[in-house]
């Protein structure tokens, strides 16, 4: 009886377009499964958020039920098809049982299948551990590791997504120097999900106890001599908005404290923020980041320190909001709250002087436009012209210098009361 209203209520929660493919392919006698992540949303009473199916059917097969998909994995017997409202992963059983698929996934709450005839396949019992929340390898779990090593983080992007709580026989068989074989940007895509999950801290904590971390980013190595930094990196990630490149730049934002440090000195860490920003951008470029998020987490993790005075005037704040760019500057706000909770783990201290500066900050940004380089009434031309400059870093300078003035004194945005100051400043006589 539990079985048949288990069933209904997997069936009452599939988009009647999914069910209708999952029919029509059985009658072309392509017998197909619903599998995957999004069968386990639906056993945990989840909608999921994309949906994966397996069919009775060769590559080629799939190819001409589905003419306009695309071969995103077709070396492991997957495309990406577009079925009306979804788009949908498909993968070739190549001939093979579902059970015997089903047996050799990468983790039991993964190994299930569903369709309108069989109902519910559960060779493994995954039920079972969706209903204690553990994360198991299905079989030999040494062999699923070495089969695919990136399953390492697999097995914890899944306790960090879901809550769930690791197997132990799983977790003594992570080798973390399987890890060295993986390309990249497949570490980057499993960092993206793992960091946003809601339970990244009890995750990441266990990386770091296992060595995952300090193998996937060796940067973290040093980190580990500086008393209290790992747990308050873990914290701090943990405390900020599950954003992506907010997390990273969570999870990188002290990345130089264990370089800089220097003990009985003040400042204690030099300059790690500028330091750690070269760092960072090292890791993200290596984890084949694209250009535009190493941008956005560099900058983040470069200007984490900032001044947050309350106090400080519009000029100033206007400033700060053109140095570190309008797009970044509530990011930069949210960083230092999550900061703050990683150091104390309380925000009742620093938190009524933050929510004033982000008060300050919002009422600039509310203006209709914040100045920047490009509403300056000169540009590089003009200063070279006028000064008898070639192209290079004192015309750069020169701008920066005008710009912060007319920061101050924004009624004087004019070229010729600019030149005037420029060249007052340098002592160059007006022509």
């Amino acid at each position: 009886m539990f079985k048949f209203f288990l069933n209904k209520r997997i069936e009452n929660n599939i988009p009647h377009q999914i069910l209708d493919l999952l029919r029509s392919l059985d009658e072309k006698k392509f017998p197909a499964y619903l599998v995957g992540g999004s069968l386990r949303s639906l056993l945990l009473h989840k909608t999921p958020s994309d949906w994966d199916l397996a069919v009775q059917g060769s590559v080629d097969e799939l190819e001409e039920l589905f003419p306009h998909s695309k071969g995103i994995g077709r070396r492991f017997g997957t495309i990406l098809v577009r079925w009306q409202d979804y788009i949908l992963e498909v993968t070739s059983l190549q001939g093979e049982d579902i059970k015997k698929n089903l047996e050799k996934r990468d983790f039991t709450i993964n190994s299930t299948a569903w369709n309108p005839d069989e109902g519910l396949i559960d060779p493994l019992n995954a039920k079972k551990d969706l209903r204690k929340k553990i994360v198991r390898a299905t079989g030999d779990p040494e062999r699923r590791f070495l089969e695919d090593p990136l399953r390492i983080l697999r097995f914890f992007r899944f306790q960090s997504q879901l809550d769930f709580s690791g197997d132990k026989n799983t977790l003594q068989a992570i080798k973390p120097p399987l890890l060295t074989s993986v390309a990249p940007e497949r570490i980057a895509g499993e960092m993206d999900a793992l960091l946003t999950g809601p339970a990244v801290k009890k995750a990441l904590e266990e990386m770091v106890k296992q060595g995952v971390l300090e193998t996937i980013i060796p940067e973290f190595k040093t980190l580990f001599s500086v008393p209290g930094a790992v747990p308050h990196t873990v914290r701090t990630v943990g405390a900020i908005r599950p954003k992506p490149d907010l997390r990273w730049a969570a999870l990188l934002h002290d990345i130089a404290k264990g370089t800089t440090y220097s003990p009985g000195e003040k400042p204690l860490f030099p300059e790690h923020e500028k330091i750690g920003t070269e760092i960072a951008e090292g890791i993200l470029s290596r984890l084949r980041f694209s250009k535009s998020r190493q941008e956005k987490i560099t900058t983040l993790v470069r200007w984490h320190m900032f001044d947050m005075d309350p106090m400080l005037s519009d000029a100033a704040l206007r400033r700060f909001i053109n140095r570190v760019g309008p797009e970044n500057v509530m990011d930069l706000i949210e960083i230092r709250r999550a900061d703050i909770i990683g150091t104390t783990r309380q925000f009742h201290r620093a938190g009524p002087t933050l929510r004033a500066f982000k008060r300050r900050i919002e009422e600039i940004l509310e203006e209709e436009n914040v100045f920047s380089k490009k509403d300056l009434a000169v540009d590089g031309n003009d200063l070279m012209e006028y000064f008898n400059l070639e192209e290079g870093p004192e015309v750069g300078e020169l701008l920066d210098e005008a710009f912060y003035w007319v920061l101050d004194n924004p009624e004087k945005n004019s070229r010729e009361q600019i030149i005037e100051y420029l060249a007052r400043e340098k002592n160059d006589p007006l022509k």
